[in-house]
């Protein structure tokens, strides 16, 4: 069978550095599935050309696969991506209203770049069987469009981040134009039930009667490529620092979603509340820069590291500091090694469509504890997590104190469990999953 898959990112990206150009790699978990997908079934990926030489490879043949790049003018991009798909849709599906910002002409120029990726789709169409699977809300109208311009061939659409509640979704004002549009598909796919559940409801308040969607409807959590986090032998091991402490990690995006500030101020509370802790453990909270050109990112950030130096500079101590915080993107490598000196991994988002950060350290711990937001996608499969209030610091704080005392027999058996529900559905299992939504019916699991 073979594909045509779609995402606003491409697979790798072309840029002219000094004057010569540099092939850029996109990597990700869903990028590496899809990647190997269609090298193994053969199609077309149709893609956002970001890249500053991109436009010199709009139509690409790399011999295992074609490429096809929508090349955006500077207006398109900024409409279609900074202003509509991460100023309006991204916090209406992550329920922060005060953050949303609407503007009729971005949804014009979003509506205009979505069209532009359907024409693109058309004319890379080989064959009436090719699977078209379309991802996430930035390409939200292109399976309407398609539809439009006479495109019979089955359609996979898999929504990646929170559907939120159909009240809450009633806000967008272009609510109709987005459900209809993906309701077009043949296949739509959540990774939670939860959010199956609110779509449906959404569909049926606001469209009519969803008795010919339910067919349609899966929820799949996305795994991720257990084997790659698993083995470290595949890199070098860096030695532990302060093999006396016991080390809280955790790793985010800067997005005003992940509750950065909620979980340091719980780093406070906890020493504050319970003083023997101090120089008992080391918080290693790394960062990654995200949306730098955003005035709001920029705040978090400020805020963020005024509450760090606040935190450190009061309760540290010569050679001890309860934060060590990073700001840059790290390796893979040298992530795996946090994940194994990690004792506790405290990944608690306001909300989070999933978070594949929690399967990654269950993969490469051998002796770790996952403290987990009630409110991230994954909270619904690793049951054995503790979960947590990201929402509340008491309750952030006084579970990190029962997590540093809790019996090793305990911590062993939660992560044996996670590790063979980890294991067991991991990104192989997502994507044959999802795709044999398009061959053939089957229960949910």
């Amino acid at each position: 069978m073979s594909y045509i898959i779609v995402t606003s990112r491409s697979p790798y990206s072309y840029d002219k550095v000094r004057g010569k150009i540099n092939r850029r790699m996109n990597i990700g978990g869903v990028a590496i599935v899809l990647n190997d997908l269609i090298t193994e079934e053969g199609g077309t990926w149709v893609c956002w050309g970001d890249g500053t030489a991109d436009l010199d490879y709009q139509e690409e043949d790399n011999g295992k696969f074609r490429i096809f790049r929508v090349i955006l003018s500077v207006p398109e991009r900024r409409g279609f991506y900074d202003e509509y798909s991460n100023s309006t849709l991204w916090p209406l599906f992550h329920y922060f209203r005060e953050k949303i910002q609407h503007d009729q002409k971005y949804f014009r120029m979003y509506s205009r770049v979505n069209s532009l990726f359907a024409e693109s789709i058309k004319k890379a169409i080989r064959s009436a069987d090719e699977v078209i699977w379309i991802h996430d809300y930035q390409l939200s109208l292109v399976p309407g469009f398609l539809r439009g311009l006479g495109v019979t061939n089955p359609i996979v659409f898999t929504w990646h981040i929170p559907w939120v509640s159909r009240e809450f979704y009633s806000i967008l004002p272009e609510r109709n134009q987005l459900l209809q549009s993906i309701a077009s598909a043949d296949s739509i796919t959540f990774h939670t039930k939860e959010y199956r559940t609110n779509f449906r409801d959404s569909y049926e308040a606001l469209i009519g009667d969803p008795k010919n969607l339910d067919k349609k409807l899966h929820y799949y959590p996305l795994g991720i490529d257990y084997k790659a986090y698993e083995d470290i032998e595949r890199f070098r091991k860096l030695p532990k620092p302060m093999e006396r402490l016991k080390i809280i990690f955790s790793i985010d995006r800067l997005d005003y979603t992940k509750g950065l500030i909620a979980r340091v101020k719980a780093i406070e509370t906890l020493l504050r509340t319970n003083p023997e802790l101090s120089q008992k453990f080391m918080y290693l909270m790394i960062v990654t820069p995200s949306r730098t050109n955003v005035g709001q990112y920029m705040e978090l950030k400020n805020e963020l590291e005024m509450n760090i130096g606040r935190i450190n500079g009061e309760y540290g101590r010569i050679g001890w500091y309860p934060i060590t915080y990073i700001y840059r993107k790290v390796s893979q490598k040298t992530l795996i090694n946090y994940y194994k000196w990690a004792d506790i991994a405290l990944i608690t988002p306001l909300i989070d469509g999933l978070n594949l950060v929690c399967k990654e350290f269950v993969a490469a711990s051998t002796k770790g504890l996952l403290i987990l937001s009630e409110f991230a996608g994954s909270s619904e499969d690793l049951k054995e997590a503790v979960k947590v209030n990201p929402n509340s610091i008491e309750d952030l704080s006084s579970t990190l104190f029962k997590a540093l005392s809790m019996p090793e027999s305990e911590i062993m058996e939660r992560l044996s469990l996670l590790k063979e529900r980890v294991k067991r559905r991991d990104i192989e299992w997502w994507a044959k999953k999802v795709t044999d939504t398009v061959k053939r019916k089957e229960p949910d699991a």
